[in-house]
């Protein structure tokens, strides 16, 4: 299968994405590998990963020249903390890695957040690769360069902007993720849909059936559209700093307060965004600004996906208000991306809490589906 391959233009920051099936092979030579300034490092991975990919990753990075120690966290976004990344630096110390070092981040959203982390800080910057393992990493999360860890009063609120050397999404990978996992990630994929608008929104109702079925050809597709949309905003605005990069956050200010109010456990990081989706689009048309058909076409796409749509019965509103308002993101006052059109976010820095209020009563019961 053609591999694709774009851009993302920083000037001396910038760094190629390949997408693609077979790009990690066992005897593979690395000619996707950019020239790293040494030729020691660490693999970085979990629990779950190790045994399915770090033996293949290892031989594919040794093949090429690289020598790696691997280092194997706990798996689950409960692990995203100062004290796992305490000991994360201190078995990169162990492995012997100098300032021509490199990280390799094999896993999901909270490997690539950690060893990011770790790869900006150690030392102050050593190299990092992604080669990111589920759909959330390669669609989202591996790209731009943000990486963080959580404090107990909200998520990612310790972080940096640093962007990785290479990201290979090796979509072979998705084989091996749960049906669960498959679908958080997919919760992303639409995010990416409502924000791009008509053509990738057609792209994602047509090939349904081929993503659910893990397609190689059909995933590499949505993978490479999914990079370029993001990869677009991250040019226009690294550092998020300009407001432009800020609609990448569209259903994740409600996400994270569900992630938060759940303490991150039993309600994954693509479920939360789902809802959190969910809850954009109510409000969003509430406020006459996203119209009925626009409205209907993305809960269906949402229905399509079978994404979980309800704000959970026992959720305060009250509560969800407060953890939105702690979000790192939030302005003076409370903040969210909402939608003038399927295609057409915006940030609303003072958004109605009013209604806000009644939309998260109104999606704990379905929403009526034409």
């Amino acid at each position: 299968m053609t591999s694709h391959k774009l851009t993302v233009s920083l000037g001396s920051r910038s760094y190629s994405i390949y997408i693609g099936s077979g790009l990690i092979k066992a005897g593979g030579d690395g000619l996707l590998l950019p020239r790293l300034r040494g030729d020691k490092g660490v693999v970085v991975t979990n629990t779950t990963i190790a045994p399915l990919h770090l033996r293949r990753v290892q031989e594919w990075l040794a093949t090429a020249g690289y020598e790696s120690t691997a280092i194997i966290l706990p798996d689950g976004e409960e692990y995203k903390n100062h004290e796992v990344l305490q000991r994360l630096y201190q078995e990169i110390f162990k492995a012997g890695l100098q300032r021509n070092g490199f990280i390799c981040a094999l896993g999901g959203g909270v490997v690539g957040d950690l060893a990011g982390f770790a790869a900006a800080t150690y030392m102050r910057g050593i190299d990092l690769i992604q080669l990111p393992t589920t759909i959330l990493a390669q669609v989202d999360s591996a790209i731009g360069g943000k990486n963080g860890v959580n404090l107990e009063v909200g998520k990612n609120l310790i972080g940096t902007t640093y962007q990785p050397r290479v990201v290979i999404s090796d979509v072979d990978f998705i084989a091996t993720l749960p049906e669960r996992e498959c679908l958080c990630g997919l919760g992303e994929v639409v995010k990416y849909g409502l924000l791009a608008g008509d053509d990738f929104i057609s792209f994602l109702e047509l090939n349904q059936a081929d993503i659910m079925k893990r397609n190689p050809r059909s995933l590499a597709i949505m993978a490479h559209s999914c990079s370029r949309i993001k990869a677009d905003y991250v040019v226009r605005d690294e550092y998020d700093l300009l407001g432009v990069r800020a609609v990448l956050n569209l259903g994740h200010t409600m996400g994270h307060a569900l992630e938060k109010m759940y303490a991150y456990q039993n309600l994954a990081h693509g479920e939360a965004v789902a809802i959190g989706l969910t809850c954009a689009l109510s409000l969003s048309f509430s406020m006459k600004l996203l119209s009925e058909n626009g409205f209907q076409r993305a809960l269906q796409l949402l229905q399509l996906y079978s994404l979980p749509m309800l704000v959970p019965v026992e959720a305060d509103p009250d509560e969800l208000i407060d953890l939105m308002r702690r979000d790192k993101k939030a302005g003076r006052g409370l903040s969210m991306i909402l939608l003038r059109a399927l295609g057409d976010p915006y940030l609303e820095e003072n958004v109605d809490v009013e209604l806000l209020r009644e939309t998260l009563k109104r999606c704990k019961k379905p929403l009526i589906i034409s």
